[in-house]
């Protein structure tokens, strides 16, 4: 009987050992596995008890199961309800309440930890959402000079995808070959103290993309210590189009100053010289009130009509000249009126360079058509010239005649060969339509009035099928004469609006001005089926019947350009020529 006390305890401590070896990990590890299902959808405040304590009571009653099942240590109702020998039963709490409070303490670091994951996911996805919206581009170098971070902008910008950037040298990837040693030398500085002479400020550069072309952009850099380590965050714009605006408008402002110049340089000769003319005038009037007979002679002297009026507009003094080009004679003119007797009115005439000097008491110069007695006409330019008082008043006006028919002629040959050489510049040579000079400029401005004024505007870019089989086959002449037979065609379809040119080679180029996309395919159609039923004659008494391939676009959003509305039809009319030539194929924006 002495030994019944210790054996029990004995079987006790050997099965709590093995209770306690066989059970603790599986006991905790199903605490875990309960607390991380159920821990998110309970209340959190009863969380750290709530689970620990459902999954002391499962084990209890598991326990109870094994005690009453396994071992035959009784009912287990009664092992339930705290039966059985005293010892067990206690060791059993002590192993229950050493568990729950392991889990207590397990499920709120769980709890903390999910709260740090949540955190970071949101700040993650937040950083994403503002790099991906960012328009300049963002990128993270590591000490090394190693890219550990490309935004959708610097895909755009630099043209690399984000896989194909990261993980590359930055410098090596980015910087043009003649600048690379210059943009490393500052990497060893930056990897000891996280400083530079880039770090901090905003700097132009020169960088390169993909495809090798080189453009301007604007940085500015800053650092930032990762794990002990330096690292620098860029963030890059691309101001090249910024930096051609700038150069353009240099550029214009330079010329603009120079034309000032030049302009004001001539008007201050024209100013002098007109100066030095009228006080040369005056200087002779007065010599002719001194001396009649020297008047006589100066007048004589002028091969240009030449006259003087008083304030009531009378003739008070005229050379030979100038009343034989009025086909008057000088008693017909002495002391009458200009206006009288010269243009049989009443009053003075609108627009009468005479009167405009006695009013602002200034030269004044006019051009005038005349015709003359023997009926041809002439141009000439009329000069006047304030004669003044002792009072500063205008008291007679000197009327210069000067026949400029010869310059006349020579500006107006000037000015129709202006409009020759813009004419040929614009116009194809065969066909006479808008060549693709021409074409371009006319699309970029219905695109820009479509765009302000919310139009419609389509586009029909169309080629020759089989174009190079004739002009390869039966010589450059039966090309010019397919071509020649194609544009007549488009000429007598399309309507008085729709702007035509050939814009290059066997293509021809349709502006459709305020016509939709429906408006467009209908017309592609009529274009289509009208140069259908065209036959062209070769040599050898051969014939062939030409067809166009088709492609139409239309727009306008407030982003489209030419380049857009171009690449959209010539796209269109590569479908059309995949799907067997003779078709229409369309694209919208």
């Amino acid at each position: 009987m002495s030994n019944t006390p210790s054996l029990s305890c004995s079987l006790l401590a050997h099965k709590s050992l093995i209770f306690i070896i066989s059970h603790n990990g599986t006991d905790i590890a199903l605490i875990f596995v309960i607390g991380y299902y159920y821990l998110p959808i309970m209340d959190q405040k009863r969380t750290h008890i709530g689970i620990p304590l459902l999954a002391a009571v499962v084990l209890w009653t598991g326990y109870a199961a094994v005690e009453a099942y396994a071992f035959q240590h009784g009912a287990f109702t009664d092992l339930l309800f705290f039966g059985g020998p005293p010892n067990e039963l206690h060791f059993r709490l002590l192993i229950i309440a050493v568990l729950f409070t392991i889990g207590v303490f397990l499920f709120r670091a769980m709890r903390k930890r999910n709260l740090a994951l949540e955190a970071f996911r949101e700040s993650n996805e937040t950083l994403h959402t503002i790099t991906a919206a960012e328009k300049d581009a963002i990128v993270m170098m590591d000490h090394q000079g190693i890219i550990s971070f490309w935004n959708p902008a610097a895909e755009m910008i630099f043209g690399h995808a984000a896989h194909e950037a990261i993980g590359k040298d930055l410098h090596a990837l980015l910087a043009p070959p003649r600048h690379l040693e210059q943009y490393r030398n500052g990497i060893s500085r930056f990897r000891e103290s996280g400083e530079g002479p880039s770090v901090g400020r905003t700097l132009e550069l020169t960088a390169v993309r993909k495809d090798s072309t080189e453009f301007s952009l604007e940085l500015s850099l800053s650092s930032l210590q990762l794990k002990g380590k330096w690292h620098a965050v860029g963030v890059l714009r691309d101001i090249s189009q910024r930096k051609r605006s700038e150069e353009e408008l240099r550029t214009h402002r330079e010329q603009l100053e120079q034309k000032v110049a030049e302009r004001t340089e001539e008007l201050n000769a024209l100013n002098d010289l007109l100066r030095k003319e009228i006080l040369d005038r005056m200087r002779t009037e007065e010599e002719l009130y001194r001396s009649e007979s020297f008047l006589n002679t100066i007048f004589d002297s002028f091969h240009d009509p030449f006259s003087i009026v008083d304030r009531e507009f009378r003739f008070v003094r005229f050379n030979d000249t100038y009343a034989r080009t009025r086909n008057k004679l000088s008693k017909d003119l002495f002391g009458k009126k200009c206006y009288e007797v010269l243009h049989n009115r009443t009053g003075v005439c609108d627009d009468c360079v005479v009167d405009a000097t006695f009013r602002s008491k200034d030269p004044c110069a006019k051009e005038k058509l005349m015709t003359l007695p023997d009926g041809s006409e002439a141009w000439f330019e009329i000069s006047t010239y304030p004669i003044f008082d002792q009072q500063k008043n205008v008291s007679h006006v000197v009327e210069y005649t000067r026949d400029i028919t010869f310059r006349k002629k020579e500006e107006e040959e000037k000015e129709e060969l202006i409009k020759t050489l813009n004419h040929l510049s614009t116009t194809d040579s065969l066909t006479g339509l808008l060549n693709r000079r021409a074409l371009n400029d006319k699309l970029g401005h219905e695109i820009e009035r479509a765009g302000r004024y919310n139009n419609d505007l389509s586009l029909i870019i169309c080629d020759v099928d089989l174009f190079k089989h004739i002009n390869d086959t039966y010589g450059h002449t039966a090309g010019d004469r397919a071509l020649t037979a194609v544009s007549g065609v488009l000429r007598r379809t399309l309507r008085k609006a729709d702007i035509l040119g050939r814009y290059g080679g066997d293509e021809f180029m349709i502006i459709l001005p305020e016509t939709s996309h429906a408006g467009a395919l209908s017309l592609a159609e009529k274009v289509r089926d009208a140069v259908e039923g065209l036959e062209l004659d070769l040599p050898g008494n051969k014939r062939t019947r030409l067809t166009l391939s088709i492609g139409v676009a239309s727009c306008c959003m407030p982003e489209d350009n030419l380049d857009t509305l171009v690449s959209l039809a010539d796209a269109a009319l590569y479908r059309s020529k995949e799907a067997g030539r003779n078709k229409i194929s369309s694209a919208k924006r």
